[in-house]
């Protein structure tokens, strides 16, 4: 950190502490307004630290603030840290002064760049940075303002003093707004390039767009800096002699043009993002394959993940905006900067890393369905093909709306055939790292069940497997063994001698610790392991088959009536649960046979369903609906739907999907009464939508009681097909008080004669009644929060 005096801005700064977020954010960007750039430098560190909270200190909430609850202070600090604010306008001017630098402590970085410098292995990008004090001997690292304000950012969401809240949804949050509008702004999708910055001379070129193998950090390492720091130019976040310029016009100079200079931004964002959000796993690469957890014990948040997908599927549409840019990032091409930063971005700052973190939650994760979205983040690694329209990132953020691109099942381009050759691993090593935790899990469990479709459906992909089994082909090649030796099957390759085993290529190998040994997808090693899974499924659906047919005793007295009350509707969720269920476990059933060729039993082949009558109507593999297609507007019948309707050979099913609460009224139901208890609902719901929001996402024992009563948001691919206003299709998407059950005349009954028996036995009058109902229904909440774990919030 630069020298601070004990000017009269930094006390004006740290007067501001002190107010409400708005008029902290409004005091601060006047003085910076107002301010000299000569005495703002050393106001900054306040501002940051304080801002986002450094050690045990907490900041001020940005990973808390949501703007349901905290509308106010939302947009504040989100204009405040907007990339074109005042803010980031004087962090580009303190940029441009070459010997101004800031500290970052050095044990806040990641433990495995830690010991790394601790064992005299430099990582490039830290090369003259660490410097440490004569006097405490304390190590921290010398940056420059931008840096420094990325790394406090970045550390921010890891650091672990801070107990945010899990984000149900990311842009309800602040923390994740302020980052999606970094990369959309540094990382741009639509082939423009950043704003310079204002009077900043250009820095020195950086490695990740010119160079073109990726390197480990132990390949590449130099011992720390001993040149007097007062006496060095402030170093940029990348080492200059690193550097393999391509063009000879600038060969050796380290003044880059207007284009080229402003690319290290970007690459300084992304380079920070990675470093703490993917490389906080533990290293020991001499004991597994993956990292392993022998100094230091880490693992990643709910939210930390959810962050990383962000990253991961942002960057897929950053890398797919380039023109012609699925080509082989290991070959040696001239491209525009900006270009040749997409082309490389991913395969030489995330990739290695990305492996590592994958790896480490594979192995280290809690077997619960929370593991989902390390999946979902894994899976949309290594579909690229997903992301290639801009559009369709911002289309993503609108939680209703569902990915346009899983609709349908669309056959795996050629043209991608590179991209997975390149990250072959994430697809091998990594699925064969994801079995053993199937091995662990409940496959009658409905998330579990799903988690192994998912994985299944992808790699079931028409022509990936394919593409899967050539990439795996240049350890043949590499043999020099002809194709026609090994057959039309995929199980060869384990009948190779042991010389002539499969090995990885350069730069895969460097994903892998020394002396690994890589074991084909398709040979006979993970063929057998297949078939075990298969058989674990066979062994679960004939568990859920037995399951259904066991007639359950009926109940009766007290209990069960109360118990009628609330869990009629959950009987037919059970049933729906039931029936996906049984359908994710035969889907996934069919897709391991096709991706690994193996041929099913017999009694599995036409997929028999259990014996209970209402799961084979619903399962049947013949389909009921007439032949559509699904568009943005719903389903759209063919000309030959169109004759099956005619016809009367087939039909949709007829169902309302709009609003619950504003269903036809029954017959069994009061009409005035539903009426009244809606409108009640809606004033509840309109008055306090905050407060029921933060009520049902806590998760102490008071939320969980509240998700007993409270009606639960619909689920983000949820579609309302039916009519249904913008207002209320959000007001859905919340949590929300639904108290239509009342109107039921069964309902209005069974209270009419507990309030006479209460009457004769106790002599309760109205106020009475009223307030034993209430206890009741507390200790019921009490008792079922008690007894149920807490539910996964939807993704």
């Amino acid at each position: 950190m630069a020298a601070l005096g004990g000017s009269s801005v930094v006390l004006q700064v740290q007067a501001t502490f002190s107010k409400g977020l708005p008029h902290r954010c409004r005091d601060l960007d006047d003085i910076i307004r107002t301010t000299s750039i000569k005495e703002l430098r050393h106001a900054l560190p306040y501002i940051i630290e304080n801002m986002f909270g450094f050690g045990n200190e907490s900041g001020w909430g940005i990973d808390k603030i949501d703007k349901h609850n905290h509308p106010q202070e939302f947009e504040c600090l989100r204009r405040f840290l907007a990339p074109d604010s005042r803010l980031l306008n004087l962090i580009y001017r303190l940029q441009g002064e070459i010997y101004l630098s800031y500290e970052f402590p050095f044990k806040y970085l990641p433990a495995p760049t830690r010991q790394m410098i601790e064992e005299g292995l430099m990582p490039v990008f830290l090369v003259n940075k660490i410097q440490s004090q004569g006097l405490t001997g304390q190590t921290f690292l010398s940056l420059s303002a931008f840096e420094y304000f990325l790394f406090h950012l970045a550390y921010c969401l890891v650091n672990p003093a801070h107990s945010s809240p899990t984000w149900a949804n990311l842009y309800d949050y602040l923390y994740p707004n302020i980052i999606d509008s970094y990369i959309g702004y540094y990382l741009p999708l639509d082939n423009k390039t950043i704003p310079p910055m204002p009077n900043v001379p250009s820095p020195v070129r950086s490695p990740v767009s010119h160079y073109t193998v990726p390197s480990s950090y132990n390949s590449h390492s130099v011992s720390p800096s001993t040149t007097p720091p007062r006496h060095r130019t402030r170093p940029s976040l990348f080492k200059s002699g690193f550097i393999a310029v391509q063009k000879p016009h600038v060969q050796g100079s380290p003044v880059l043009d207007h284009s080229e200079a402003e690319t290290w931004r970007s690459e300084t964002l992304l380079q920070v993002l990675a470093e703490f959000w993917l490389n906080q796993n533990p290293v020991d690469t001499e004991k597994t394959s993956f990292p392993h957890a022998s100094f230091d014990s880490y693992m990643p948040s709910l939210n930390q993940v959810k962050m990383v997908r962000l990253l991961v599927k942002y960057l897929h549409f950053f890398t797919n905006s380039a023109p012609n840019v699925i080509t082989s990032p290991y070959q040696t091409a001239i491209h525009p900067p900006m270009e040749e930063f997409k082309r490389t971005a991913v395969p030489q700052i995330l990739q290695k890393k990305m492996y590592n973190f994958l790896g480490y939650a594979f192995e280290r994760w809690p077997l619960d369905s929370s593991f989902r979205m390390v999946l979902e983040t894994w899976l949309s690694y290594i579909q690229p093909w997903r992301y290639t329209e801009p559009n369709q990132y911002y289309q993503s953020k609108d939680p209703h709306r569902p990915d346009p691109t899983d609709l349908r099942d669309k056959r795996v381009d050629d043209r991608w055939c590179q991209f997975i050759e390149d990250n072959l691993l994430f697809y091998t090593v990594m699925f064969q790292h994801f079995l053993p935790r199937v091995f662990r899990l409940d496959l009658s469990s409905p998330q579990c069940a799903y988690m192994l479709y998912r994985v299944t459906k992808v790699l079931c992909l028409p022509n990936l497997a394919e593409m899967i089994f050539r990439g795996e082909s240049w350890s043949y090649r590499a043999t020099r063994m002809p194709m026609s030796d090994l057959g039309a099957s995929y199980l060869s390759s384990d009948h190779l001698p042991p010389h002539l085993l499969p090995s990885l290529p350069p730069h895969l190998a460097d994903l892998e610790a020394p002396g690994f040994q890589y074991v084909p997808l398709f040979g006979e090693r993970m063929h057998s392991q297949i078939g075990e899974l298969i058989h674990q499924l066979i062994l679960a659906r004939e568990a859920i088959a037995t399951q259904q047919a066991t007639p359950k005793p009926r109940r009766r007295g007290f209990g069960a009536w109360l118990a009628s009350i609330f869990f009629d509707s959950n009987r037919y969720s059970e049933i729906n649960d039931t029936k996906k269920l049984l359908l994710h476990l035969n889907q996934s059933l069919k897709n391991l046979s096709e991706i690994f060729k193996i041929t099913l039993p017999d009694d599995l082949q036409d997929m028999t369903l259990p014996t209970d009558v209402s799961l084979q109507n619903s399962l049947l593999t013949e389909p009921t609906t007439p032949d559509c297609i699904e568009t943005n507007h719903g389903p759209v019948l063919t000309e030959h739907g169109k004759y099956q309707v005619v016809n009367g050979m087939r039909k949709f099913d007829i169902t309302y999907q709009g609003d619950p609460d504003l269903q036809p009224i029954r017959s069994f139901e009061n009409a005035t009464l539903v009426r009244i208890l809606h409108q009640f609902c809606s004033f509840i719901n309109c008055q306090f939508c905050g407060q029921i929001n933060s009520l049902y996402c806590r998760q102490d024992l008071v939320g969980r009681m509240a998700e007993v009563y409270l009606a639960p948001p619909l689920r983000p691919h949820h579609m309302l097909k039916s009519p249904t206003s913008k207002t209320t299709a959000e007001a859905l998407r919340q949590p929300r008080l639904s108290l239509r059950f009342l109107a039921s005349y069964q309902t209005l009954i069974y209270l009419g004669i507990l309030y006479i028996f209460l009457r004769l036995w106790l002599g309760a009058g109205p106020v009475e009644f009223l307030l034993i109902n209430i206890c009741v229904c507390l200790l019921y909440a009490f008792l079922k929060a008690v007894m149920r774990p807490r539910s996964v919030v939807p993704l």
